[in-house]
């Protein structure tokens, strides 16, 4: 200790987050992020947010899908999970779900836009590109 300061940086909390991978006719959802976002402004992203105190996963994608693309999620299975530190230096744990069944239709609530997108390389993050390649793969071979 120095000057009654810990030598040591307390680390942020993990902020717990959820991401939905939609797929469809060899196409991905993304979302491309408004130039004035805190967090990773202008970046190509699977669509996702934050996880609510007291929601369990299913309940805050739900929540965060009917808010950003006004799509009722129906069905999801869990892919992987990861942490990922946000350009706003965020520490999040993302946990990215498949949605296998969804209703209603696709706009862009909150990003700068809301589309489906067949080229992998366009995705900002490394991750989520091999997420979508490994399950885009595995659609193709059903």
């Amino acid at each position: 200790m120095k000057n009654g300061v810990s030598a040591h940086t307390p680390r942020k909390p993990v902020s717990e987050c959820v991401s939905g991978v939609l797929i469809s006719d060899c196409s991905v959802l993304v979302e491309k992020r408004r130039a004035d976002d805190d967090a990773d402004p202008g970046l190509v992203l699977l669509p996702g947010g934050h996880v609510e105190a007291g929601e369990s996963l299913d309940q805050a994608l739900k929540r965060e899908m009917q808010e950003e693309l006004g799509v009722r999620v129906e069905k999801v299975a869990p892919i992987r999970v990861r942490y990922y530190t946000a350009s706003n230096g965020e520490r999040q744990r993302i946990h990215y779900l498949r949605i296998k069944d969804w209703k209603g239709k696709i706009r862009s609530n909150e990003a700068e836009s809301v589309y489906w997108e067949s080229d992998i390389s366009h995705l900002s993050d490394a991750i989520e590109r091999k997420i979508v390649l490994k399950l885009l793969s595995q659609v193709s071979r059903i």
